[in-house]
């Protein structure tokens, strides 16, 4: 587990390197993230120390979650000010997510019946 732990803390190390090396606006773990896929696509096979790493940390996943409630509670005073505003940007945000997902497993699923046709 050691060596999985020590993966993904160097991928966000190269990550955070090449952000402020090229200056990017992007974070370093998002790059890292990103450079870590690249890896495993590449590597095209599992790498059992980062597998075990994962899962256990999928287990605990609600824990990280605590942080980001408790920030949400202190800014109660903004949320209530913006309440409209939030609630319309999620309502039109979840109908534009629902209407793009309709409509992508639409295309899928008529390219399918064209390859079956064929």
């Amino acid at each position: 587990m050691l060596q999985g732990i020590l993966t993904l803390l160097l991928f966000q190390f190269v990550g955070e390197c090449c952000a402020k090396l090229f200056v990017l606006n992007i974070p370093g773990p998002i790059i890292g993230m990103v450079l870590l896929l690249l890896f495993l696509l590449f590597r095209k096979s599992s790498f059992n120390a980062l597998d075990v790493t994962v899962s256990w940390l999928l287990r605990y996943l609600p824990l990280f979650i605590i942080p980001a409630a408790s920030g949400i509670i202190t800014q109660i005073d903004t949320i209530s000010k913006e309440a409209v505003a939030i609630l319309s940007s999620l309502i039109v945000g979840t109908f534009l997510a629902l209407a793009f997902s309709a409509k992508l497993i639409d295309v899928l699923i008529s390219r399918k019946e064209k390859t079956h046709e064929s």
